[in-house]
């Protein structure tokens, strides 16, 4: 099961975004689905993380793919929320395009990913809002006992591989695989996609 984020979609702007209130909502959309394993990407990775800081059992099995930040705020690509409040087009396109691998077709990709930022009235505040550590004290990730896979790439200034080697060392039950180099969802699918499924199967 997959869900929008707060912030993200057609959605009115929330009121309040923080890893609190995404947390919250996790745990709500994982209950309703009777879930007791979890994805997260880049964010949703620190959504999974902040809500295992509250309830460290919570989920059985995790996959942190690509996390950006622990104890300290995530660094962020400038342009991004200056070219929304201004509903230029042509800049988040841009913008998306420098998060892409060269040599690779993702013109198509990139058209509709920037579509669907400028199409998302909450973005800006989630953007705004989000200036807190994913993770309050680094010492309450001793006590998660949920089994967890960690993903990481090489050469990523956005999610820095050293991110991902603290946290799977700051996790009891972890697991770390790094990637050699940045862009894996365009250059190493097949293998990402193995280990995905490797760690979560087909349980819930």
């Amino acid at each position: 099961m997959f869900y929008e984020a707060r912030g993200h979609g057609a959605a009115a702007p929330p009121t309040r975004v923080g890893y609190d209130e995404l947390a919250d909502d996790l745990d709500r959309v994982a209950t309703e689905a009777g879930a007791t394993q979890a994805l997260g990407v880049s964010l949703g990775a620190h959504t999974v993380l902040r809500l295992l800081t509250r309830v460290p059992d919570r989920f059985a099995k995790a996959v942190l793919f690509l996390p950006a930040a622990l104890d300290t705020p995530p660094v962020r690509r400038e342009g991004l929320v200056e070219a929304l409040a201004a509903g230029d087009s042509a800049r988040v396109l841009e913008w998306v395009r420098g998060e892409l691998p060269p040599g690779r077709d993702t013109e198509r990709y990139a058209a509709a990913r920037a579509a669907y930022l400028l199409s998302s009235p909450g973005l800006l505040a989630l953007l705004e809002g989000l200036d807190e550590p994913p993770v309050p004290d680094l010492a309450l990730l001793g006590a998660v006992t949920t089994d967890v896979l960690v993903l990481a790439q090489e050469g990523d200034p956005v999610h820095p591989a050293q991110v991902g080697r603290e946290l799977a060392a700051a996790l009891p039950r972890a697991s770390l695989v790094v990637f050699e180099h940045p862009g894996v969802l365009w250059n190493d699918r097949a293998r990402l996609r193995s280990l995905v499924l490797g760690q979560l199967g087909a349980g819930g």
